[in-house]
This record gives structure tokens, sequence and C-alpha cells, in this order.
């Protein structure tokens, strides 16, 4: 289950990297539409959330 989040993570950074204007505005910009972008920041929460429960889980127990 992580690996897949960890995928959807992965290929929006590669594609903010290749194709964003992060690195100037060019003609292969891809456009992201407001409910994929809503998908990115809902997946990012959760996995977000995970590591951090785990984390707290672990603290707790040393």
């Amino acid at each position: 289950m992580l690996s897949g989040l960890e995928k959807i993570v992965n290929a929006v950074a590669q594609m903010r990297n290749n194709y964003s204007d992060s690195h100037g505005a060019g003609s292969r910009r891809i456009k992201v539409n407001k409910r994929e972008a809503k998908l990115i920041m809902n997946a990012t929460i959760t996995y977000c959330d995970y590591l951090t429960e785990i984390f707290a889980k672990k603290m707790k127990e040393s």
C-alpha cells in the first residue's frame, strides 16, 4: 500500500521537475486539473499522517 502512495509522490515530483514552470515555462507543460491536484494533496496528507503516527508510536515505546 505504501509503495503505491510513494509511486504517486515520485511521479508527481518527476512531472514537476520535467514539465512545470519551476524550470521555466515550456511547451511541454502538463496541466494539472483541480481533481488531480486534490488527489495528490490528499494522498500526500494521508502518507504524512501515517508516517507521523508510526514515529509517534516509536517515540512512546522508547
